[in-house]
């Protein structure tokens, strides 16, 4: 059996802490954050998705939102974060069944936030970690027909 030189080895190692340093070559990069309305008080549930094409396939990402309105989003896996590239986003609040629309219950978010048209969010994933901090505001009040 051949033995290598210690300086040899170094040589052979740094390639590999290369490659695991940058996510074991996955091409995810860490997109953390926080959903808040105007008053700063946090969304408590949900889902932060976004879409972007990266070389030339089209990628989704989303992340849940916790009680604190952070999130973490994920490609593959929950929380493995996101490739690089330019991300249109939107805020899914939890869907209210017919019960809870009845008792006058409304989503937790405005609905323009809900599509890629209308929300207005966009963000770009860069290489290294990145944070998305999103404030979104409350529906407005809906008013009965007469």
């Amino acid at each position: 059996m051949r033995h290598l030189a210690p300086g040899r080895l170094r040589l052979l190692a740094l390639p590999l802490l290369v490659v695991f340093a940058a996510g074991c070559g996955s091409g995810h990069y860490p997109v953390t954050g926080r959903v808040t309305y105007e008053d700063g008080a946090p969304v408590e549930a949900g889902t932060v998705i976004g879409e972007a094409t990266v070389n030339g396939k089209a990628v989704g990402v989303q992340g849940n939102i916790e009680k604190d309105g952070t999130f973490s989003w994920g490609t593959d896996r929950a929380g493995d974060g996101a490739p690089a590239g330019q991300y249109r986003v939107i805020v899914m609040p939890v869907a209210l069944g017919d019960s809870e629309l009845a008792e006058g219950k409304q989503p937790a978010v405005d609905g323009k936030y809900t599509r890629y048209d209308t929300s207005g969010i966009t963000f770009e994933v860069k290489p290294g970690k990145n944070e998305l901090n999103i404030t979104v505001s409350r529906p407005k009040p809906r008013t009965k027909a007469n």
